[in-house]
């Protein structure tokens, strides 16, 4: 009995050295030199085992379960896409409003630049109107004209002053009451 025991692990021990590594080793080279090639072996392998009746099943129920998970894969791209194109539409949104509130800035901004265009072309016609009434006071006496202009307001008085000429100017003040006369005068000198 011994013997046979020893007979049939010889067997064995002979099988998987002769016939089984070398066997394992050749398919492992063989699939290592084939993918270097370009070639996909485990798709060529399971096209193979595809027609054989006992292994078909196994192949056809791991190909359901590839396009299974391949479905809730591409279920779970879908979704990350509708809420990035949710967030992306909030946003848009917003930059609509800043927008908007922009473009309300600037039609009052060109309203306030259109009001204060008009405006200066009031204070442009204020000088003609100034230069006017410095030729008027030019042609009076100065005992006519210092009384008005001792009474008018000191800005207004000083402008008209440095319209008029020298010597007009210069009588016009001397009928002044001198203390007035003396504050146009330094007014007149501040701002030249």
């Amino acid at each position: 009995m011994p013997k046979e025991k020893k007979n049939n692990k010889n067997r064995v021990q002979s099988f998987f050295l002769l016939i089984f590594v070398p066997a394992v080793f050749t398919l492992t080279l063989l699939t290592i030199v084939l993918s270097f090639m370009g070639v996909n072996v485990l798709q060529k392998a399971e096209a193979a085992a595809g027609h054989l009746p006992v292994i078909s099943q196994w192949v056809s129920a791991s190909e359901e379960e590839t396009v299974s998970s391949s479905k809730e894969q591409l279920e779970r791209t879908i979704e990350e896409n509708n809420s990035e194109i949710q967030q992306l539409e909030a946003e848009n949104k917003d930059k609509d409003a800043t927008i908007e509130e922009l473009n309300q800035s600037i039609e009052e901004l060109e309203m306030q630049l259109e009001k204060s265009s008009k405006d200066e072309e009031t204070e442009e016609d204020g000088p003609d109107q100034t230069s006017e009434t410095a030729r008027a006071f030019q042609e009076m006496d100065e005992e006519e004209a210092a009384p008005i202009i001792e009474n008018m307001n000191e800005n207004l008085a000083v402008s008209l002053l440095e319209k008029v000429k020298s010597d007009q100017r210069g009588a016009i003040l001397g009928v002044m009451d001198p203390e007035k006369a003396a504050e146009l005068t330094s007014l007149m000198t501040s701002t030249n």
